[in-house]
């Protein structure tokens, strides 16, 4: 995301710095741009964003090549927006198709049901589809990959992935969905849990669920029937943002509504296949909790919330945010969790 603070920072792939390491050594890197990117028009904040295109390029820079567009602030700029929007897909697309090639998903035609993408890389082939339940606005909602959050439509949707999956053999399908959920919450409800498992059974294999702005569960689902592993992640935070802009230093437990937007977390999933047509494994997640870190020149950071990030701030002698880091890392680990079920 980006709000006017993080707009403010001269130097935007200073905002990525401390991560471009985990995010470049990930064979796809996937991100959620949640806002138009219409470089035509001055960046905007809340509540209608617009981003220009080198405050995207700088998280492109940093290793992210997989994108969804699909959310609830797509067309915030309108009509204009959001062709805008594919035109900076296509600069984009073009500018890396010889070093890194780059992948977005969530707009569409309006003559199309929805729009997904093919990635095929070292002999896999993956599918890449996002989609929102939810739109600020009702308008031109046809241009994009918008699922109307209602028992017929979900159903609609899961016939839908059961035929792209029939006509387009893969290795792996990762369905990007912009939940229509509650923001700032870590409940998980069980019409959304049963709608994610519906699309586990209709042939998708990762469902990575956005719009809490805040940190939730994840599930790893294992069997032994020799069809693939399953993934759900319930929410993964906010990247970047500057939704927490008085953090609670100097609370005793700060876990406050703002408190919980400022962390994120970045998921590191190892897969694996023996040959082509062997089903995939799961064979390792990683948790790579990070925090938006506002700088002695008030800058909007990415930092990762460990050890040597506490000894930094210590060496620095920012105290207050010192003891605000450990708690939030207490938080983070207490109030989320994977876990692994058995099929």
């Amino acid at each position: 995301m980006a709000h006017t603070p993080n707009f403010s920072i001269k130097n935007y792939n200073k905002i990525w710095d401390n991560i471009k390491i985990d995010i470049q050594s990930a064979s796809f890197s996937f991100a959620n741009i949640e806002a138009p990117i219409d470089n035509s028009k001055v960046a905007s904040t809340y509540p209608f964003f617009n981003m220009p295109r080198d405050y995207v390029e700088a998280a492109i820079n940093a290793g992210f090549n997989v994108f969804s567009v699909a959310n609830n602030h797509t067309n915030d700029q309108n009509l204009e927006g959001i062709k805008e929007t594919k035109k900076s897909i296509e600069y984009f697309s073009n500018k890396y198709i010889t070093q890194s090639p780059l992948y977005f998903s969530g707009l569409k035609n309006e003559d199309e049901n929805y729009n997904f993408t093919l990635i095929e890389k070292d002999g896999w082939k993956i599918i890449f589809l996002a989609i929102t339940e939810i739109l600020n606005q009702p308008t031109f909602k046809s241009h994009i990959n918008y699922l109307t959050p209602n028992k017929t439509k979900r159903t609609e949707f899961i016939e839908f992935c059961k035929n792209i999956k029939k006509e387009n053999p893969c290795d792996l399908f990762i369905v990007s969905i912009h939940a229509n959920e509650e923001e700032y919450t870590r409940e998980i409800k069980d019409s959304q849990k049963s709608f994610y498992y519906e699309m586990l059974n209709s042939g998708v294999d990762i469902v990575w669920s956005n719009h809490a702005h805040i940190i939730k569960d994840r599930e790893i689902i294992k069997n032994t029937s020799g069809h693939n592993e399953k993934l759900i992640m319930y929410a993964n935070g906010n990247t970047i943002s500057g939704q927490r802009t008085n953090p609670s230093l100097l609370d005793t437990n700060p876990n406050f509504l703002r408190d919980n937007t400022g962390d994120g977390l970045l998921y590191k999933v190892t897969l694996s296949k023996e040959n082509k047509d062997s089903p995939i494994k799961i064979e390792k997640t990683e948790n790579i909790f990070i925090t938006t870190y506002k700088n002695t020149a008030n800058e909007y950071i990415i930092k990762k919330m460990n050890t040597e990030f506490i000894s930094y701030l210590n060496s620095v002698n920012r105290k207050d945010w010192t003891e605000y880091i450990k708690r939030r890392i207490k938080i983070n680990n207490e109030t989320t969790k994977e876990t692994v079920i058995w099929q």
